[in-house]
C-alpha cells in the first residue's frame, strides 16, 4: 500500500501539470487515453508518453494489489466495468396468470426492463392480443418502480403451407401497416417501446427483416421509443434457422439485442442441457463479432424440460422441484455443461429425464456476462425461475436501474 500511495502522489502531480498543457477536450471524450490522444506537437506527445507510463505503472500495480473474485472454475472473474441490466420477459398464459407479475413485484429493485408478451403480428400487419387482462396496471406498476416496459410481439406461426412472417416482411406496404399498428399499441398502453420476437424467419427474408427493423426504428426512435429485438444464437452463417438475423445490420437499428442462448436441447431433441456453458460462450463470442457489447443481452432460461416416451414438457423450476421430491430423485450435476439434471420413474413405470437451470448454473452464465462485459441478461420468463436467481444476480452483477 505504501508503494500505491507513492505512485498516486506522482500521478496527482502529473495530472495537475497536464491540465495546464492539454487543451479542453470535447464532451464525447470517454477515457483518459482518448483525452491524451487529442494533444498535438512533438512536445505534447512526449509528455503524453510520460503520463502513459506513469498511468500504466500505477494501474498495473493496482490490478495486482486488488484480489480478483474467484469464479466457479477457480480462475478470476472480471468485475463488471459498469452496471448490468436485467430484462425480464413477461407472459400471462391466461387471464389470471400472475406468476410474472409476482416475480416483478418481488424483484422490481433489480429488474430494469420488462417485455410483456401481449401481441402477435399477423401476415396482413394486424396485431392480435394474447394473454393478460389488465395491461394498464402492469405498466403503471413498472413505471412507479423505475422499470421500463416494452411490448413483446411475436409472429404468427406457419400453417397450411403459409408462412405469415414471409408474407409480411416481403411486402413493403404490409411492413408499414404493421409498424403503424405497433406504434398505436405502445401509445395506447403507454409503453416505452417494442421488443420484436420474430422466430423461424425464412433465410430468404434476411434483408427484409433488416428493412423492417430500419423502418420501425425510423418511425419510433425519433419519438423517444426503444426498439429492441430477440435473435436466435449461432456460431456461423450456415445455420439456416438463424440466418435471417443479420447481426451487424440489426445492431445499427436496435437499441438492445437479446440473444436467445437457451433451448440447445428442447422439444425437438433428445434430453440434454438447456444451455450448456460451452455452447453459450461460443454463441456469445460469435455475436460479439458483429454486435456492440453495450447492446447485447445474454438470454437466460428459467425453466427446464422433462423428456419421456409420453412426450416433452417445458416446466417451471418450482414444478420440477416438486417432481424431484415426489419421486425422491437425486439431483445431479453435469460438470461439462455446468447444468443440473435428474431422472425418475413415474407411477406408470415410464422413465423421465429432466434438465433445467438453477442458481448454480446461472453463476457460470453471469461469469460470461462479466468477462465479455456485455450489457446484461434477458430472462425467459419471470415467474418460472429458481428463487435463488435473484441473490446470485445481486452477488455477481452491479445492477443498473
Amino acid at each position: 500500500m505504501r508503494d500505491y500511495k507513492k505512485q498516486l502522489s506522482w500521478l496527482l502531480v502529473a495530472v495537475i501539470v497536464m491540465t495546464a498543457m492539454v487543451p479542453v477536450a470535447p464532451a464525447y471524450a470517454f477515457s483518459l487515453q482518448d483525452l491524451m490522444g487529442q494533444t498535438s506537437g512533438s512536445g505534447g506527445q512526449s509528455f503524453v508518453g510520460l503520463i502513459g507510463v506513469l498511468m500504466d505503472n500505477l494501474f498495473g500495480k493496482l490490478a495486482n494489489m486488488i484480489p480478483g473474485v474467484p469464479n466457479n472454475n477457480g480462475g478470476e472473474v472480471v468485475t463488471p466495468k459498469q452496471g448490468k441490466e436485467i430484462v425480464g420477459f413477461y407472459a400471462e398464459w391466461w387471464g389470471k396468470d400472475t406468476s410474472s407479475f409476482n416475480s416483478l413485484k418481488a424483484n422490481a429493485d433489480a429488474i430494469g426492463t420488462i417485455a410483456p408478451f401481449w401481441a402477435t403480428l399477423q401476415s396482413d400487419g394486424a396485431l392480435t392480443n394474447r394473454g393478460g387482462d389488465d395491461h394498464a396496471s402492469v405498466v403503471d406498476f413498472a413505471k412507479k418502480n423505475n422499470v421500463s416496459a416494452l411490448l413483446l410481439v411475436n409472429n404468427a406461426k406457419e400453417a397450411n403451407g403459409q408462412v405469415p412472417i414471409h408474407m409480411l416482411l416481403s411486402n413493403p406496404d404490409l411492413r408499414t401497416k404493421a409498424i403503424v399498428n405497433l406504434e398505436e399499441y405502445i401509445k395506447q398502453y403507454k409503453l416505452d417501446g417494442v421488443n420484436i420476437d420474430f422466430e423461424m424467419v425464412p433465410a430468404e427474408d434476411r434483408d427484409n427483416l433488416t428493412a423492417f427493423m430500419k423502418e420501425l426504428s425510423n418511425r419510433l426512435k425519433p419519438q423517444g421509443y426503444l426498439v429492441t429485438i430477440d435473435v436466435f444464437p449461432k456460431q456461423d452463417e450456415s445455420n439456416d434457422v438463424a440466418l435471417a438475423y443479420d447481426y451487424a445490420q440489426l445492431s445499427q437499428f436496435a437499441d438492445k439485442i437479446m440473444i436467445m442462448t437457451y433451448d440447445n436441447h428442447g422439444m425437438w431433441s433428445k434430453a440434454g442441457p438447456i444451455a450448456g456453458i460451452e455452447w453459450v460462450e461460443k454463441n456469445l463470442a460469435y455475436a460479439l463479432k458483429s454486435i456492440p457489447k453495450n447492446k447485447l443481452y445474454l438470454g437466460i432460461a428459467a425453466y427446464g424440460y422433462d423428456w419421456s416416451t409420453k412426450g416433452i414438457n417445458s416446466l417451471e423450476y418450482g414444478t420440477l422441484m416438486d417432481l424431484a421430491k415426489q419421486y425422491n430423485a437425486e439431483i445431479k450435476w453435469d460438470e461439462q455443461s455446468k447444468s443440473p439434471h435428474f431422472a425418475y420413474r413415474d407411477a406408470d413405470g415410464v422413465e423421465h429425464q429432466v434438465w433445467f437451470e438453477n442458481q448454480e448454473s446461472l453463476k457460470y452464465k453471469l461469469d460470461l456476462v462479466n468477462r465479455y462485459d456485455i450489457a446484461g441478461v434477458a430472462i425467459w420468463k419471470l415467474g418460472e425461475e429458481d428463487p435463488g436467481f435473484w441473490q446470485v444476480f445481486k452477488d455477481k452483477l452491479h445492477i443498473k436501474k
